[in-house]
């Protein structure tokens, strides 16, 4: 599909018109970019705790940050999504301060469970941030305009993450996570004065327990939509973390390759996205949404079905193998994700709308928590059993969501026409 003078004259006119909250998406992901994809390896490099012992002290810190969502929906539901955007960037800065000093496995205990608290409250309150912001107008329009921008400012902190590591020294690791803080800190400012993700009345809120049926907790845990769609967030979970936890350790540890890999990866799948996330919206505009998602964990699914019985790979076999998981992950992202996020603003009840998002989202931290477990799959006699694993959680994903979008009403189910033409 064209980019036409037309579409392009649109895209300005959402920047303009929300310019300060992209600038704050620019400002707080051009950092995450900086970090994202070394989370794990950062830790193998600057300190001498075995990986197994980091696994660990990953997922028990990801298990342990787990009701960070759940509380994130309350609060978003309360004091609106802004609130909750201002305090995920404070948390944020605070995790990667002490990633700075990571002398024992009590620091990093430390360190993950606040930048893993961080991430939890952030997915509550990003899809009913963009909610918010779409104000009525078609959800996949602007949620794929702002991770269009995010995916520009992601790639551009990978690359310059992927430069600063490209000698190897372990100081450059420390400057980028330096910059992640600043940059955090940053954007909590800059979301404290915009007026988008307004306060819920208190009305509002006590109505959705004590008078429409439909807008309590108990219609929410009781529907079959919901669990499916539930379920399906805790299968795609590990998808969030594959690159930049189990793919990074491979590549660099197993295959000996560069750390700079990490983030030449993500900066090319972020690159990806940034460039095509509207044109790809467009494209699938009208498409069952449940198809999507389904595609999505299929995609996800192809990255990790080879290393079943890929042996190691070296030079350019490697590079070429992550140039190719990186533009499927990518197409999986640009296919997926809005139409992900669009159900589960959409799908729920308005009234609980930031808790329903909130069970969501701690579903996935579930399953992102749990996944590193399996890293020590790498170290053992069969460490095919690892993407065997993962292979088939994301079949199982595209399964579950398929059938929980089946049972949602038609304006849910299909992907809206958008309306960045007219």
């Amino acid at each position: 599909m064209l980019f036409t003078p037309a579409r392009f004259r649109a895209s300005l006119a959402s920047l303009r018109e929300h310019r300060f909250v992209t600038f704050a998406v620019l400002t707080d992901t051009i950092g995450a970019g900086l970090t994202l994809p070394l989370t794990i390896v950062y830790f193998t490099i600057t300190t001498d705790v075995p990986l197994a012992v980091i696994g660990v002290l990953s997922t028990v810190a990801s298990l342990v940050a787990l009701p960070i969502g759940l509380v994130g929906g309350v609060l978003t539901d309360r004091f609106g999504a802004k609130a909750s955007m201002i305090l995920n960037n404070l948390l944020s800065a605070a995790g990667f301060t002490l990633y700075l000093f990571p002398h024992d496995p009590a620091m990093i205990f430390a360190a993950i469970f606040l930048a893993h608290a961080s991430e939890r409250l952030y997915w509550t309150s990003w899809t009913a941030y963009v909610h918010d912001l779409s104000e009525g107008r078609p959800y996949e329009r602007w949620f794929a305009f702002l991770e269009a921008t995010k995916a520009a400012a992601l790639g551009a902190g990978a690359i310059i993450a992927a430069l600063t590591l490209a000698n190897g020294h372990q100081d450059g690791l420390r400057w980028l996570v330096l910059a992640n803080v600043i940059t955090s800190v940053a954007a909590a400012i800059v979301f404290a004065t915009q007026r988008t993700g307004h306060r819920s009345t208190p009305s509002a809120f006590a109505e959705a327990e004590e008078g429409d049926p439909l807008g309590s907790l108990r219609s929410f845990v009781t529907d079959r939509s919901m669990q499916l769609i539930t379920l399906g967030q805790f299968l795609i979970g590990p998808a969030m973390v594959l690159p930049n936890v189990a793919f990074s350790v491979l590549f660099v540890e197993r295959w000996g390759m560069s750390p700079a890999v990490a983030p030449v990866q993500f900066a090319i799948s972020t690159g990806l996205c940034a460039l095509f996330q509207t044109s790809v919206t467009r494209w699938v505009a009208g498409r069952q949404r449940g198809t999507l998602i389904a595609l999505g964990a299929v995609l996800t699914a192809a990255t990790s079905a080879p290393l079943i019985v890929l042996p190691p790979l070296h030079g350019l076999s490697a590079w070429s193998y992550v140039v190719v998981v990186a533009i499927l992950l990518a197409a999986a992202d640009m296919i997926c994700l809005p139409a992900a996020n669009a159900v589960m603003a959409e799908a729920p009840h308005p009234r609980i709308r930031g808790r329903a998002i909130g069970v969501f989202q701690t579903a996935s931290s579930i399953g992102m928590a749990l996944f590193p477990l399996t890293l020590g799959l790498l170290d053992s006699r069969a460490p095919w059993l690892l993407w065997f694993i993962a292979t088939g959680v994301f079949l199982a994903a595209a399964w579950a969501w398929r059938g929980a979008v089946r049972g949602l009403p038609h304006r849910v189910r299909l992907a809206e026409l958008t309306d960045i033409d007219a």
